[in-house]
């Protein structure tokens, strides 16, 4: 049987703990959303792409691993993504150049390139109107 300090301390960690816990996992989980929404648009144009079906095969389909990172001050930001994809004969990585003006999100690059090396430019930084970085 535990001491009382023993049990005290056990209590106290435990209502500590629990909601930091339940505080990470809220922050990764609206991390991971607000990752999912900015790669849509990028997931999308390469499942439109008649180049990128040609080199891993349909359906085009984006991993639930996407990686990268966000920066955002108030309604503007900056995201650099990597999606990975996969299609019924290859698969490859979408890297994704995004930016937030006014609160909404804009491509200002999107590049495929596949596991054997292709590469397919989906989005022309230069002709975007992004704002270099």
């Amino acid at each position: 049987m535990p001491t009382p300090a023993r049990r005290n301390a056990i209590i106290l960690a435990t209502v500590f703990l629990f909601p930091l816990l339940i505080l990470c996992l809220l922050f990764l989980f609206k991390r991971s959303s607000e990752k999912k929404a900015i790669a849509d648009p990028a997931i999308y144009a390469a499942q439109a792409s008649a180049k990128v079906a040609g080199r891993i095969g349909l359906p085009i389909q984006a991993a639930s691993s996407i990686r990268g990172n966000i920066l955002t001050s108030g309604d503007d930001g900056n995201a650099d993504l990597q999606i990975p994809l996969h299609g019924s004969h290859g698969q490859g990585m979408l890297i994704e150049w995004a930016q937030r003006q006014k609160g909404k999100w804009r491509l200002c690059s999107l590049q495929f390139h596949s596991a054997t090396g292709d590469e397919v430019d989906l989005v022309d930084p230069a002709k975007s109107g992004c704002d270099p970085e």
